[in-house]
């Protein structure tokens, strides 16, 4: 893991910046992780998802999927958009310029390089139908349609993403951040054993183990 931010011998000139896109790729690492759990798992998941609450989950899938390409898109974007300086990987990269060791900036960019190209296909769905409402697109005018996006191709783009942040780590600090460890307390995983239990109860109220009304008593029943 990271040391501390006070034992932290990056560059005192962009440790913040640093810092705030470690958290940023944290998060997103969550909800990429969130995703899998829910979605890439197991055959025998996504029919429990269906079975409790199908149309919902759906959505949520949908939702995650987006929202990992806009983050990536985001981290993607350059140092700064007209007279607005931007938090991304080509900002942390220009404050290496100025101020971090030749041979990690040149490595470091070496890695951006690649993370720029991973994720060309998603800042194109960006533009055309995540974050704008693009009108040939929406209306199906495009003469070829928007490329297709993988789980591979998101899990290719965070291992990156992860290599270019702890090749900083492991420069400054000789330690490296675990991103694709992140361990969400009351997550999907809470989520999952609540609905197995209540498919269970359903399960117990079919078969007349159970009052059809039994759920009145419960603590939730006004919720």
């Amino acid at each position: 893991m990271s040391s501390p931010a006070n034992l932290s011998k990056i560059p005192v000139q962009f440790i913040a910046i640093y810092d705030e896109l470690q958290s940023e790729i944290t998060w997103m690492h969550g909800r990429w992780l969130t995703y899998r759990e829910l979605f890439a798992e197991t055959p025998k998941r996504i029919e429990l998802l269906n079975e409790a609450a199908g149309t919902f989950f759906y959505i949520i899938q949908d939702v995650l999927l987006d929202e990992v390409q806009v983050c990536l898109s985001k981290l993607t974007d350059p140092a700064s958009s007209g007279k607005h300086d931007n938090l991304s990987l080509e900002q942390l990269q220009c404050q290496l310029h100025n101020h971090g060791a030749p041979a990690l900036t040149a490595r470091c960019r070496l890695l951006l390089d690649k993370i720029l190209s991973q994720c060309q296909v998603f800042r194109v769905r960006r533009h055309k139908t995540l974050a704008h409402l693009d009108l040939p697109t929406a209306m199906k005018q495009l003469p070829k349609p928007l490329p297709g996006v993988s789980r591979q191709m998101i899990e290719d783009a965070l291992e990156t993403v992860r290599d270019y942040m702890n090749e900083i780590e492991a420069h400054y600090n000789d330690s490296e951040w675990g991103y694709e460890h992140f361990i969400l307390n009351d997550g999907s995983g809470a989520l999952l054993a609540t609905l197995r239990a209540g498919l269970r109860y359903e399960e117990l109220i079919q078969e007349r183990a159970l009052p059809f009304d039994d759920w009145r008593k419960g603590k939730w029943s006004d919720a």
